[in-house]
């Protein structure tokens, strides 16, 4: 490993036990990437109806699309806040793998800054014009479909970036994001797996709020009673692609990691398998709340929800963990304090 670019750590040593900042990563990237999921699915949602409604001149499907996006608006800005914590502690803890990934792909990833002012206006427009522009519905599609294909774009660029730092020994033999999206191994199925979970999570977080909001109101309007078990379908069915998905992803792996989670470790396969349970539950859950519209199956089905996001946050982790391991005992991270 004498040859590989990876510089020394920072001098300056981790602010806080190893430990405490690897539980921080997990829990905050969990949180923002919720919020992300949201957005992304809400403006995909909000689009996909807008323009079900325009070809079946629906009024109906219109007020589902216009509920999509307001909440989509609300959840973009906390999606970004969110993801400051993430990003700085990533950072941190593996310095040399992040900048240095971030370097290979550096124009594209300030371009986020630029990319995420323009959605966010769009999205603006897409959300203050609805009943202005009810004459211009193909302008008003535009809007919004060109926020939305910006909010899905973005991700990619993290995603490269991510998956990117986990190959130290290949970083030397391309440069640059578009060219990237090629050479590394997992970065598709890693994008496939992060658009179906948005999908997924969207449709479950449109069937949590209407009945939340049907059960302190005592009913709904017929639109939202619609969205409500519309989102529960949608998070049902994506989940069972999902599940599919995530097997693609798992054998994308290198060898060696993937067998840590089928066997190898006892750790890393119980998360496996506790996540593919729970989620087969939540399956369960959502059907019974999207074709029987079962209170209990809302509640039950928000538990498990929470209990998957948390083990896929803890996965996604150990996977990190495990891709590094073999470089640091070359290139060690600065835990303790510099002496006196």
């Amino acid at each position: 490993m004498n040859n590989l670019p990876i510089s020394p750590d920072n001098a300056l040593p981790i602010p806080a036990p190893l430990g405490l900042m690897e539980l921080l990563i997990i829990l905050t990237f969990i949180i923002h990437i919720l919020f992300v999921n949201f957005t992304v699915s809400l403006v995909t949602g909000a689009v996909g109806l807008e323009i079900a409604g325009k070809i079946k001149k629906s009024a109906f499907l219109d007020k589902m699309a216009k509920s999509c996006s307001f909440h989509a608006s609300i959840h973009k800005s906390i999606a970004v806040v969110m993801g400051v914590a993430p990003l700085l502690i990533i950072s941190v803890i593996y310095t040399q793998y992040f900048y240095s990934s971030t370097i290979l792909i550096g124009k594209i990833w300030i371009s986020v800054i630029p990319l995420l002012i323009i959605a966010f206006l769009l999205l603006y427009l897409y959300k203050f014009t609805w009943d202005k522009w009810q004459n211009k519905k193909a302008l008003h599609i535009l809007v919004g479909f060109a926020a939305m294909l910006i909010l899905l774009y973005i991700p990619l660029i993290f995603i490269v970036n991510i998956t990117s730092m986990l190959y130290p020994d290949k970083w030397g033999e391309v440069q640059g994001f578009f060219p990237s999206l090629l050479y590394y191994p997992q970065i598709w199925q890693r994008y496939l797996h992060f658009i179906l979970a948005s999908l997924a999570t969207g449709g479950f977080y449109v069937f949590l709020f209407y009945a939340y909001k049907s059960r302190k109101k005592g009913g709904l309007e017929d639109y939202e009673q619609s969205l409500k078990l519309f989102g529960a379908k949608v998070g049902l069915w994506i989940t069972v692609v999902q599940l599919i998905a995530g097997f693609i992803l798992l054998f994308a792996f290198k060898p060696e990691v993937r067998m840590l989670f089928m066997g190898e470790d006892l750790l890393l396969t119980t998360l496996l398998m506790l996540s593919i349970v729970l989620t087969i539950i939540l399956c369960v859950f959502l059907f019974l709340a999207g074709y029987k519209d079962s209170f209990k199956s809302f509640v039950l089905s928000a538990a498990v929800f929470v209990l998957i996001v948390s083990i896929m946050g803890w996965i996604r982790h150990e996977v990190r963990e495990t891709y590094l391991s073999p470089y640091f005992d070359e290139f060690p991270r600065t835990e303790q304090s510099m002496e006196k």
